[in-house]
């Protein structure tokens, strides 16, 4: 049985990563600054997110999901390219995860979590994850200026990472009852 949720685990962190690109390329796809760096890049919270509760199964889910999708959108690159752009897709909030359980105090089983904590824990994601790609990418020669594509990346990241944060507070907080509402104590 864990198997089987490992493996559902990493087919529903795949598909949500890919439908966040998917998602993220139809709305903002034509405002990149260079190579793949989004002005908001929206997925980035997803990754965070998944990574977060998914530790290690999201991170591989993500992985396949960025490959696939960096296959379809980039095949004249090939498959190398697809497969280490997702490798960094999906390494690059784990490590973060990682880098935070040890240097920023994160709980290692998320049971208690500040919003400070989140801001700076969703800060070293965005930055970490816009250098692994920004060095792939210019190791690659697509990106010309590292300096100015990796700024860019990082905040379209951090933003990206902030908008979901917050969608998902405020779906958190629409489920929950209000102060107000009378609760039915089940009769």
């Amino acid at each position: 049985m864990k198997s089987l949720n490992k493996l559902l685990i990493i087919v529903l962190s795949a598909s949500v990563y890919y439908l966040a690109l998917y998602t993220n390329e139809w709305l903002l796809g034509d405002s990149e600054f260079s190579f793949d760096v989004h002005w908001v890049f929206f997925p980035s919270g997803f990754r965070f997110i998944l990574v977060l509760l998914a530790l290690e199964w999201g991170a591989l889910g993500i992985a396949l999901g960025g490959m696939l999708w960096n296959y379809q959108v980039h095949p004249d690159l090939g498959l190398e390219f697809a497969f280490i752009t997702g490798c960094v897709a999906g390494f690059s909030p784990w490590l973060a995860r990682k880098l935070s359980v040890r240097f920023l105090g994160l709980d290692p089983e998320f049971k208690v979590v500040s919003p400070l904590a989140l801001l700076k824990i969703s800060l070293l994601f965005a930055t970490l994850s816009a250098l692994l790609h920004q060095v792939w990418f210019f190791s690659q020669g697509l990106t010309e200026n590292l300096l100015n594509s990796f700024s860019v990346m990082a905040l379209s990241n951090w933003a990206g990472t902030l908008m979901v944060l917050m969608a998902f507070k405020f779906l958190i907080q629409r489920s929950q009852p209000s102060a107000n509402e009378p609760r039915n104590p089940g009769n």
